[in-house]
């Protein structure tokens, strides 16, 4: 099994699979001996898998439910233009200048979010996450909501990545890249839940108004 998929994944180890497995993404039969046998469907799934979450950055939790919904027949497709929650995040390198431009503000807005916490100071380059904080930070500032407004925010979402670093690091310990790799899972999928939970609270209290 490892070697039909080790050219693409060379850091692919039955820790991973195992893990997999125990998250529903694979299902392989067993032999009466209790050796687990895969099929050429097991070999097409766990390939989609891995590309998803290499290519696209979806958590364990949206491949299940593309899985579910549409198998692995749509791949070429639906993998290119269903937007996960994380996938709608395509990977950027941009100087200063170029973020500024990109996100249409500023460097004394950026210099803002840096004072606040929200950009990382004297950065050489960022990412899409960068420019996406950037992006909703100017959204908000137009609707008079400026950074300083918003360092509540910043923090919660510190907190919580601290809350779930605490519980995915104990998945790490053993040292080896393929336990680094399930950890980095779990907590992509518990960040994921984080989210979802966070905006469902949010939108219930704005009843409120």
């Amino acid at each position: 099994m490892l070697e039909l998929l080790r050219d693409e994944f060379p850091d692919l180890a039955h820790s991973k699979l195992h893990y997999l497995e125990s998250e529903g993404l694979i299902s392989p039969e067993r032999t009466p001996a209790g050796y687990r046998k895969y099929s050429r469907e097991d070999v097409d799934r766990l390939r989609f898998v891995l590309r998803a979450q290499r290519d696209r950055f979806w958590p364990l939790k949206v491949i299940k439910e593309h899985l579910l919904e549409h198998g692995v027949d749509s791949e070429v497709t639906s993998i290119a233009s269903r937007p996960g929650p994380s996938s709608t995040l395509q990977p950027v390198r941009l100087d200063r200048r170029g973020l500024a431009r990109e996100a249409a503000v500023d460097d004394d807005f950026l210099a803002e979010l840096e004072q606040f916490g929200f950009l990382p100071e004297g950065a050489l380059f960022y990412g899409a996450a960068e420019l996406e904080i950037v992006t909703s930070a100017r959204d908000l500032a137009d609707q008079g909501l400026h950074p300083r407004h918003l360092v509540m925010v910043r923090t919660a979402a510190e907190r919580e990545a601290h809350m779930i670093r605490s519980v995915a690091r104990p998945r790490s310990r053993s040292g080896d890249s393929a336990a680094r790799g399930e950890a980095e899972d779990f907590a992509r999928d518990l960040g994921e839940s984080m989210i979802t939970l966070h905006g469902s609270v949010l939108r219930t209290r704005l009843r409120e108004i």
